[in-house]
């Protein structure tokens, strides 16, 4: 009798502790598998300059074609299966308005800004997507999340390197990092509060998790 009595708790301990991990275990493996997009989704690429105080992060975004964020948040939908939402404005931060108000209205109006994007080539350069990346957090008792794709392209470190020249050569003294911002572009998150995410460090090999092709 206390055999079997101990026989079944284990068996419940083993179902309490087991059945979760298993489900989380296989919603990682799925997340990681490689994510799909049509090559003519980040060819397609419009510099536009938000309002100031919005409820963005971006001062400047690349937005892309109107059917890439769509078919990353299926495909991210239908592997988790858990409610989430996408950016009502899809577009990936170039130039922050903190940074913007941190310094570089000091000598930059916004549209000069956008001058010095167009000069470089930003709309027309050849964007590499790196991974779907995942930031998770707790906040309130429960965990946030945010799901987005860290692309790469030369032109967009030009364009900061020119930035920050352009800066310096106009009289700004307040610091400008250059470096401070990668190329993010935000798919799903559990919550609409997309800008609380940034200033968003990108540490690629924690937050990686899946390539795309």
């Amino acid at each position: 009798m206390r055999r079997s009595f101990w026989l079944k708790m284990g068996v419940g301990v083993l179902l309490i502790v087991g059945v979760p991990w298993l489900f989380l275990k296989t919603v990682q493996n799925t997340i990681a598998e490689p994510y799909s997009i049509g090559a003519g989704t980040v060819t397609e690429w419009t510099l536009h300059v938000q309002e100031m105080g919005q409820p963005t992060p971006a001062l400047i975004t690349l937005v892309p074609s109107s059917s890439l964020v769509p078919q990353l948040f299926q495909q991210v939908f239908h592997r988790t299966m858990q409610s989430l939402m996408t950016p009502s404005q899809p577009g990936m931060p170039i130039v922050l308005q903190g940074e913007f108000l941190a310094g570089l209205q000091d000598v930059f109006l916004p549209n000069e800004i956008l001058a010095i994007a167009r000069t470089v080539g930003l709309e027309q350069a050849q964007f590499n997507p790196v991974c779907m990346a995942v930031r998770r957090e707790p906040s309130g008792g429960r965990t946030r999340q945010l799901f987005f794709v860290v692309f790469e392209t030369p032109a967009f470190n030009e364009f900061r390197q020119e930035l920050a020249k352009l800066y310096k050569e106009r009289g700004g003294v307040l610091p400008f990092d250059p470096t401070a911002l990668e190329l993010v572009l935000p798919v799903a998150s559990s919550d609409a509060n997309f800008a609380a995410w940034w200033p968003l460090e990108v540490d690629r090999v924690v937050d990686c998790r899946a390539p795309i092709t």
